[in-house]
């Protein structure tokens, strides 16, 4: 009987544990069915079965005795704390789950989007979705992503996606390596991360987020009647060129100068590619106030052309080599190209370059472009040849390099120039003359002379000459009865890029090496995208690391890994020996 109590005692401990058991496996498994349903049940029934052996297997007396000791109350209390704490936990879980909220303990709140980005993300009216190229999560940018998803109200979702695993998808986005990182909202896609070591950082995704969420469409339009590139099919054409424009949601269009007079107000940036005619004066003065007003034009020049903008370059400090560019002959035949593809590994330190370190460039039939130092204008080369090339001056002879007459590389090839301008634009003044009473012998009809002797429109003040009343009109009564003049003083920034080669861009050389990535860098610098970047703050993490010496190291490993052992080992047998 005694056994039989004893085994009936331990096998109350089982109702406890499987209720424990239980209640873990549905919190986890967000399930109560079958197995944590029948676990509790299980639990439920083996703790009534106790009580009811315990309630039968001893007496009337006993059973008094046995409710009143101090056992079972400590017993009966240990019960229901243990399910007042479950209680409490389980509580306390789905409140958190239910109502999640964040608290950023860090010292520069490291793990908290800006307001820019909340505002931003509040927003969205669209669906954004953001694909990653990888074989695996990066934890570099896996928090900053999370961050988003939780504040984009359902707007905002990523995907991770492994070329090797699902290639059609990543030829759907035209990936080239691991790591790129797209933007997806609609039909526009953007490419966020084109490298894999380049880090995704807040203000990137979300000015990406808001650049391919703008409203307004950038426009871009090519100059043509002065034998320029056509934009079109074939060997010559633009379309490649055109095509990447317009996945880029740009709208191209082409004008001609001499018939419209001036440059459209809604261009963003004007194209000039490979012009073989001279431009006529007043076309050049369209372009020099359209860069007055902060414009941005492209200029491709080929060799042995003319498109008559000397003025324009003169004043923007542009210096043109009209010899050829000519590149090492063993270069060339190393990769089967022709001494007159020059081909580059150089480039400047320009946003339009900066992320191609030693990329290959081919630039077909080329001519050097420099720049001189002009006050208010910043210049920067963007492409140079190597050391072995020159600019051959007599094409018709076999080429060689010829001291005194050709100039020794390396050649720059493009340059891109910023100019901070003022550009004034003043409305017409309005001006409404009131019937002033006739005088005296003077026809009612014939109309009074009366001239305004200066009228000056200068940063918006406006002065004009009083005029002398007339005789017999009140001193407060004069020839004009309202006299408007508004103006705008703007300021902006002007930006010009000129190449050494139009080629390079056309078709079937459009897709060379980076000779596309040249063009639409160019093309999307002149556009100034950067003038409606949000103002992020990177957040700033204080280094706390301690900096230790290599003995200061050793002496920590063995402190750690023997010193400290024996040590506690020692005291503990001093310990046990005294006790003994």
């Amino acid at each position: 009987m005694k056994i039989i109590k004893s085994t009936w005692n331990y096998f109350f401990w089982l109702g406890p544990i499987l209720t424990i058991i239980g209640v873990s496996a549905g919190f986890v498994s967000g399930t109560w069915q079958p197995i944590p349903l029948a676990l509790i049940t299980a639990a439920i029934i083996i703790t009534s079965l106790w009580i009811f052996y315990q309630a039968y297997s001893i007496e009337q007396n006993s059973i008094i005795t046995w409710w009143s000791g101090r056992a079972t109350e400590a017993g009966t209390n240990a019960i229901f704390s243990t399910i007042s704490v479950l209680i409490i936990l389980g509580l306390i879980n789905f409140l958190a789950v239910r109502y999640q909220t964040r608290i950023d303990f860090t010292e520069n709140q490291k793990f908290t989007l800006s307001p820019q980005t909340i505002e931003v993300l509040e927003n969205l009216e669209q669906p954004v979705k953001l694909w990653i190229f990888d074989r695996g999560e990066n934890p570099q940018y896996t928090q900053v992503i999370e961050n988003y998803q939780r504040r984009g109200n359902g707007k905002f979702r990523f995907e991770l996606v492994d070329p090797q695993t699902q290639p059609g998808k990543a030829n759907q986005f035209g990936v080239k390596q691991l790591g790129e990182i797209h933007l997806e909202v609609g039909d526009k896609k953007e490419v966020i991360i084109s490298r894999q070591l380049e880090p995704l950082t807040e203000s990137k995704l979300t000015n990406s987020i808001e650049k391919i969420l703008g409203s307004r469409i950038l426009k871009i339009y090519f100059i043509q009647g002065h034998g320029e590139r056509e934009l079109e099919e074939g060997q010559k054409g633009f379309s490649e060129a055109v095509n990447a424009l317009e996945s880029k949601n740009y709208i191209i269009e082409s004008i001609n100068l001499a018939t419209i007079s001036q440059v459209p107000e809604d261009a963003d940036v004007l194209i000039i590619a490979g012009a073989q005619r001279e431009f006529l004066e007043a076309e050049v003065t369209a372009l020099q106030e359209y860069l007055n007003q902060g414009g941005g034009v492209l200029i491709m020049l080929d060799p042995s052309t003319d498109p008559g903008l000397n003025n324009l370059f003169q004043e923007w400090g542009v210096l043109v080599d009209d010899r050829l560019a000519i590149d090492d002959p063993k270069i060339g035949r190393l990769v089967g190209l022709d001494p007159w593809v020059v081909l580059v590994t150089q480039y400047g330190e320009h946003p339009i370059t900066q992320d191609f370190g030693n990329g290959v460039s081919l630039y077909p039939f080329a001519r050097a472009i420099e720049s001189e130092a002009r006050d208010g204008i910043e210049e920067s080369p963007l492409i140079w040849t190597n050391d072995q090339s020159w600019a051959e001056t007599d094409l018709r002879g076999q080429l060689r390099f010829n001291e005194g007459r050709d100039r020794i590389g390396p050649l720059s090839l493009g340059v891109a120039l910023t100019r901070s301008s003022t550009g004034e634009k003043s409305q017409e003044t309005e001006l409404e003359l009131t019937p002033i009473p006739p005088l005296p012998g003077q026809p009612p009809n014939e109309p009074v002379a009366t001239s305004t002797s200066e009228l000056e429109v200068e940063k918006q003040t406006t002065s004009a000459e009083v005029i002398s009343p007339l005789p017999g009109q009140p001193p407060d009564e004069l020839g004009f009865s309202k006299i408007e003049a508004k103006s705008e003083n703007k300021s902006e920034e002007a930006r010009l890029v000129v190449l050494g080669n139009s080629q390079f861009v056309t078709n079937g050389w459009f897709q060379q090496q980076l000779n596309g990535d040249i063009f639409l860098n160019s093309v999307s610098w002149l556009s100034k995208p950067e003038q409606k970047t949000l103002s992020i703050s990177p957040k700033k993490t204080t280094n706390r690391r301690i900096v230790m010496s290599l003995i200061q190291a050793r002496f920590l490993g063995w402190m750690a890994v023997i010193i400290l052992p024996i040590l506690s080992f020692t005291i503990g047998g001093i310990i046990w020996w005294q006790r003994r």
